[in-house]
């Protein structure tokens, strides 16, 4: 109960306008002394919510000893946030630099910015008033320009770096309406905030090879390097122990090909491992004639718990009419498991010898558990070295 009155606080004093509207973080806007559950709640999702596109290179290569140069040895690889198994081949270098525009746009289905609680007055800690939040939108977007590298160190292995920069735009407006009086406060921020997001470390080693298909194992080592504070970051190391497998390219024809991507692991919270998450994609590419290829997938992120503690959002109510006190989630916010499940529309096409490739792509979501986009677009450009 103690969280429930604190995220009155929280909100209560941030329509009111008091300093810690003026924060320097965003995560500050919802600070208050006892605890700030409504600002921990975006820190720890937000993170999460950003995509980061997959280290494979758009092809591969293997060395031609009886002509003393290298060969493209596979056709172009259409997904963006799969991996494939195959790596790039030893000594040679893909750069790839991105961007991707990520808005937040509901929270377990409702619209982000236009949030509010008026059903059952809310009873203030302090001195009993109610009051009700006619109004208690947020606007939260992130333009995300992300770099990586990957390096084939052998035959089998593939090394990656992954560096995003984040500028992040982040606003509330509120409006608390005290019930008795039946005044009303208003407030309004807007901050901005550039920095690193979170730093990936990656690698890849393929295990098989044969006419059925390829599997490799991967290792994804995520260091904190964002803000958490000003939700560009997750605050904590999680290693994630990863399989890629993909089937044969099957031949259609006229230059036509199919190929099929499987990818599965668990992303491991370096400071709770009970909030770590079960990580999947599944997706099909197509080929047209070593130009462009088209990719579909289906990704999915299942955490393998909540949000947040059972009450954790919970406030003292009252019944108007019949003066019944009880308890419920201020502005219908869940603390349950926040399932993430999106498809994956895109692909790359040969702009220039096997060497420079552009890509585009759009995730839209297959549900609405925890805090959605409606859409988020993605073009970039890489080179193979």
């Amino acid at each position: 109960m103690r969280r429930g009155a604190a995220a009155i606080a929280v909100f209560a004093a941030a329509c009111a306008g008091v300093p810690g509207a003026r924060a320097e973080t965003f995560r500050e806007t919802f600070e208050r002394p006892i605890t700030r559950p409504i600002g921990d709640a975006l820190a720890d999702s937000i993170g999460h919510a950003l995509p980061i596109t997959a280290a494979s290179a758009g092809v591969t290569f293997s060395f031609n000893k009886e002509s003393h140069a290298w060969e493209r040895e596979t056709d172009i690889l259409g997904q963006l946030y799969l991996e494939r198994p195959r790596p790039l081949g030893r000594g040679k270098l893909n750069l790839s630099v991105s961007y991707q525009w990520v808005r937040i746009d509901t929270v377990d289905g409702q619209d982000l910015g236009r949030l509010s609680d008026t059903r059952f007055p809310i009873v203030d800690p302090k001195n009993g008033r109610l009051f009700t939040l006619p109004r208690f939108g947020l606007d939260l977007e992130t333009h995300q320009v992300t770099t990586s590298v990957t390096y084939g160190a052998t035959d089998d292995l593939d090394l990656n770096l992954t560096i995003p920069v984040l500028d992040s735009r982040f606003g509330m407006n509120g409006v608390l309406r005290d019930v008795a009086k039946g005044s009303e406060q208003r407030a309004r921020v807007r901050s901005s905030k550039v920095g690193p997001g979170d730093l990936f470390l990656r690698g890849k080693y393929r295990l098989l090879h044969g006419a059925w298909g390829d599997l490799a194992a991967g290792l994804v080592l995520r260091a904190p390097a964002g803000n958490q504070d000003n939700f560009q970051g997750t605050g904590t190391w999680e290693p994630a122990p990863m399989l890629y497998a993909a089937t044969p390219s099957l031949s259609l024809g006229h230059g036509v090909g199919l190929q099929a991507y499987a990818n599965g692991g668990v992303e491991l919270n370096g400071d709770d491992v009970e909030q770590s998450a079960g990580r999947f994609g599944f997706g099909i590419d197509c080929a047209v004639k070593e130009r462009f290829t088209a990719a579909v997938a289906v990704l999915g992120r299942e955490p393998f718990q909540g949000i947040a503690p059972p009450g954790f959002f919970d406030v003292a109510r009252v019944d108007p009419q019949t003066g019944r006190r009880f308890t419920s989630p201020v502005l219908g916010l869940e603390r349950d498991r926040a399932s993430a499940y999106d498809l994956s529309l895109g692909g790359r096409m040969n702009l220039w010898h096997d060497t420079v490739f552009g890509f585009a792509n759009v995730i839209l979501p297959l549900n609405r558990d925890g805090f959605r986009s409606d859409v988020i677009p993605l073009v970039g450009i890489e080179a193979a070295f």
